[in-house]
């Protein structure tokens, strides 16, 4: 018994059973029975499929006596599968069912199979979407799921069996024609779903066809790819055309479209092709699906190389797919069906969609509702939150799946903002909303005025798009046109522009306002903004145009009238500051400034004590002003000799605090001390801070009296005196002179001869350590010891025995230290051991490492390798990284470290390595533009730099110049 050409598996073995007298069930059993067991998995069904290992293929070739050669010709899932048995060497049948295992099918023609075998028996065939109708018999291959399909009659329906011979036309001369079939169905389909009243073909079509007893509603499922197989291929043939393709590149010109209408041709060319006028109108205003999808990527196709453009122009997106017919049908089961066939729960797999998918759409289109209830529009940032959710990283990946998204979900973001998934920018699309609520609440735009009443920034934006009105969208130009913005108007449009003396006389009339609302521009700050102008910005430029003399003489003396100190010599603080103290003189009543003084806040208070300590050294103009105030110099310079007597007299008080009398009124002034050239000053021994000095030198000795040191916390208090912080204070100025070359402040050698390490060269917590094991060692606690040293695992024996392993590495004035108390190098060997001596030797690992650093030098002359750099497969970055952060932890210096400083010296500098990343890059490519912005970048902070930094750029020709010069000329002036 033959099979017939391209006949299902189970179907041919459903005829064999059939000339035995068998069930195929029966016939499958005795096929894989070996000693009375079945190999025969998944559930046998009316459309199912079966797969035959190379046993049962051969049982099944010696049943029906055909050679294997002809069945595996004819029978296409022959050998298409390989079920095992469990012991894989017995015969084997696996059932599958469904569209996703089994490849389309049909019925075979019955009047083919009889004259083919001389039998009348049902056969299942595999079929090709051109193989679906039979031009013999004239009927078409219906394939039911569940079923061994239908043969339906095309007497009623010639169209059909014509439309046949051209899609195995279309197939033989067209490349593409496959592809083009799947897109072309794919839009008949969402056509058929929307049921348009205008549609006349496809209902008479589907009456002709529908069989006697036929459910109308199960037949519009089972007949869709019949009725509309006509209108496929014709609209197949058209898209595999690529002189249609590249007309509809050409009529998009150059833009992608926003809806059909924007590619003329395609929806007038669809409705003349398919003989319906009505639909030209219906396929203009589509902006979804899957005709929308081609056409967006047949437009920008040209731009696309060639492999991916092609790809992209024939993908059907799962979502434009046609539902299958099992889900169809399953779902008109449950909506016919009642009681609790209707009620019972979907299935948990659908194919095509995600549970989880549809929950976080609709969490996302919850809120997208509200934020469009809000502003009208969803033209979001990135950035936008609503009620805590990510907004705008929601609807930008919306945008990116807009050409796939399903049609339900497009239609409810649609119904919120119809411009939501625009061609064009959505920053275009947000000014656009801009615009249109200006002209919401001030009327219409004027574009030929140069949009008076906008802001600056609407109005230049309004000119920009008329300029380009000819390069627009269509359907931008469609909008602009709701502004009341066409052609014309676009043409004739002005520059949104005022002129200059127009806005320098609106920028007075704020300065002015606020000089009369708060006395003077002072308080004016870069960041100020008065009424919505930014009057801090303006006022800003204008004192920068004033120091670099580029200020006209009519602008500033416009400002001068305003305010005459608006642009003062001296710091605009010192300026405020006076201000301060003015109203604070006018808040308390006037009158003398003895008088008000006690009335004056704290910080004004203060500031007029350090004007009267600093009388000398002000500026003429700053004379003045204090002489309005009512300091009067020469009342401060004829009480100066009482009041510097009867300062050294009284005892020391906190500074800025008033001196009260019996009855506890506030004295005078504190009188500045006699005027004496700044030359005769000594560094460090202002007479304003030696008191202080003076006062904190004995709260040091007293703490030092006891304790016989200064290694003080930060924290620590004696007396009441915030020692720690003072003395933090007096270290980094030392640091600090000592870093910019200057010698060290004379005073601070009392505070060396109180404690000689008080500013160690090391960490102040080594020197914190070393005092507590000094005090301990002497007061003879630790009897537990190893050459003489304590061994406990308290902190004291852990800290001595730290000091000993790394006694090779710590600096020299530490190793006296410590020698002082016992623990010299031979009580450091003793305290160690040979053993874990020898551990901290050189390695031979960094010996061969350090190998890859002397050769990564010898290329590139530094050791200054980025941290994910690998030199000849080897993580020199890395490596470097984790050396330098071991430095930093250690108070000394490690063998290791020595071996790297003498290959670079700059190998772990003490400022941050991007600036040595940054400094070799320019010394290696000093003409590039990058080279050049940090050069200029090292030139303007060049007294902040540390000084072997400056060696450094100076090694490579770059120092400060001319600009440095400046900068000291302006410092000394100021």
């Amino acid at each position: 018994m033959a099979p017939l050409q391209g006949e299902m598996t189970l179907s041919f073995l459903g005829r064999i059973a059939d000339r035995y007298g068998l069930t195929v069930r029966s016939l499958l059993s005795s096929v894989t029975e070996v000693a009375g067991q079945q190999g025969v998995a998944g559930a046998l069904r009316g459309d199912s499929e079966v797969f035959l290992n190379a046993a049962a293929r051969d049982r099944v070739a010696a049943l029906c006596r055909v050679p294997q050669v002809c069945l595996h010709r004819a029978l296409p899932a022959w050998t298409r599968e390989e079920p095992l048995d469990p012991s894989k060497e017995r015969p084997a049948a696996r059932l599958h069912n469904g569209v996703e295992t089994v490849a389309a099918w049909g019925p075979a023609c019955p009047g083919c199979v009889a004259a083919r075998t001389g039998r009348v028996a049902p056969a299942r065939v595999y079929l090709a979407a051109h193989q679906r109708v039979c031009p013999r018999h004239r009927c078409w291959l219906m394939s039911v799921p569940g079923s061994g399909g239908r043969v339906v009659g095309l007497a009623g329906c010639p169209e059909v069996v014509q439309a046949q011979e051209d899609h195995r036309r279309l197939l033989r001369r067209s490349p593409v024609a496959g592809p083009a079939f799947e897109v072309a169905e794919a839009v008949t389909t969402s056509w058929w779903v929307q049921k348009w009243p205008e549609e006349r073909p496809w209902p008479e079509r589907l009456d002709a066809a529908m069989p006697a007893g036929e459910d109308p509603q199960r037949w519009r499922i089972l007949a869709r790819d019949l009725v509309t197989y006509p209108e496929t291929v014709a609209l197949a043939t058209l898209l595999a055309s690529q002189a249609w393709r590249l007309r509809v590149a050409a009529d998009s010109g150059g833009h992608l479209p926003y809806r059909l209408a924007d590619v003329p041709c395609v929806p007038s060319e669809l409705g003349h092709r398919l003989r319906r006028p009505w639909l030209t109108e219906r396929l203009a205003a589509c902006t979804h699906g899957p005709l929308f999808a081609w056409a967006h990527q047949c437009s920008k196709a040209a731009d696309m190389p060639d492999g991916d453009g092609q790809r992209l122009l024939w993908k059907v997106h799962p979502a434009h797919r046609p539902r299958p017919l099992a889900d169809e049908l399953t779902q008109h089961l449950q909506e016919t069906a009642g009681g609790e066939a209707a009620e019972a729960p979907p299935p948990k797999r659908r194919r095509g969609h995600s549970r989880q998918a549809d929950e976080a759409f609709e969490a996302g289109l919850t809120r997208a509702r509200a934020y469009a209830a809000a502003r009208g529009h969803l033209a979001t940032r990135a950035d936008t939150l609503q009620d805590g959710f990510p907004l705008g990283a929601w609807m930008t990946n919306q945008r990116m799946l807009r050409l796939g998204m399903c049609a339900r979900r497009s239609a409810a973001l649609r119904a919120l903002d119809p411009y939501w998934d625009t061609p064009w920018p959505t920053l275009w699309q947000r000014t656009y909303y801009q615009a249109r609520c200006h002209i919401e609440e001030h009327g219409p735009l004027d574009a030929r005025g140069g949009f008076p009443g906008t802001g600056l920034s609407l109005g230049e934006w309004l000119y920009l798009q008329c300029t380009r009105y000819p390069d627009l969208h269509p359907e931008q130009q469609r909008l602009f046109a709701r502004l009341g913005i066409d052609a014309a108007a676009a043409r004739d449009a002005r520059p949104r522009r005022r002129s200059q003396r127009a806005g320098e006389q609106e920028a007075l009339a704020h300065a002015r306002a606020w000089a009369a609302e708060h006395g003077s521009l002072a308080g004016v700050g870069v960041s100020t903004v008065h009424k919505d102008y930014p009057l801090g910005r303006w006022l800003s430029d204008r004192r920068g145009q004033m120091g670099r003399g580029v200020l006209s003489p009519g602008r500033a003396e416009a400002l001068t009238r305003i305010d005459p100190w608006w642009r003062p010599p001296w710091h605009l603080c010192w300026q405020r500051s006076y201000e301060h103290a003015c109203q604070q003189l006018q808040h308390v009543g006037g009158g003398e400034l003895s008088e008000g003084f006690a009335l004056m806040d704290k910080p004004a208070q203060e500031w007029l004590r350090i004007q009267q300590r600093r009388y000398h050294l002000l500026l003429p103009g700053q004379h003045d002003l204090l002489d309005r105030l009512g300091l009067k110099p020469e009342t401060a310079i004829a009480e100066a000799p009482a009041a510097t007597a009867s300062a050294s007299a009284a005892p020391v008080r906190a500074p800025g605090r008033p001196q009260r009398d019996g009855a506890g009124a506030v004295g005078c002034l504190p009188a500045v001390a006699q005027h004496r050239p700044l030359g005769v000053l000594r560094v460090g021994q202002r007479p304003d801070h030696r008191a202080r000095f003076d006062s904190a030198l004995v709260h040091a000795r007293a703490w030092a009296d006891v304790h016989r040191h200064l290694a003080v916390p930060r924290d620590t208090r004696q007396s009441g005196f915030a020692l720690g912080m003072w003395l933090f204070s007096q270290r980094n100025r030392a640091k600090q002179r000592a870093r910019k070359g200057k010698p060290a402040s004379p005073h601070l050698k009392q505070l060396a001869a109180i404690d000689p390490w008080w500013n160690p060269p090391w960490d102040l917590h080594w020197q914190r350590n070393y005092y507590r094991a000094r005090d301990s060692m002497r007061a003879g606690r630790g009897a537990d010891t190893v050459g003489g040293l304590p061994v406990g695992k308290d902190a004291l024996g852990i800290w001595v025995k730290r000091q000993c392993t790394l006694y090779e590495s710590l600096h020299p004035d530490q190793q006296r230290l410590l020698a002082a108390i016992g623990i010299t190098p031979e009580a450091a060997q003793a305290r160690v051991g040979p053993r874990e001596s020898q551990r901290l030797t050189t390695t031979p690992r960094f010996d061969t490492d350090v190998a890859h650093a002397r050769s990564y030098t010898a290329r590139h002359g530094h050791l200054a390798a980025h941290v994910g750099e690998q030199h000849e497969g080897f993580p020199i970055g890395r490596w470097l990284a984790e050396h330098r952060q071991r430095a930093r932890k250690k108070s000394g210096t490690s063998p290791q470290a020595r071996v790297l400083a003498s290959l670079d010296p700059w190998w772990n500098p003490p400022w941050p390595m991007r600036w040595q990343y940054a400094y070799h890059h320019t010394r290696t490519h000093p003409d590039t533009p990058r080279a050049a912005r940090w050069i200029t970048a090292q030139r303007q902070a060049w007294p902040l730099l540390h000084p072997d930094q400056q060696q450094l750029l100076a090694d490579i020709g770059i120092s400060v110049g001319r600009q440095l010069s400046f900068q000291r000329g302006r410092s000394c002036s100021l």
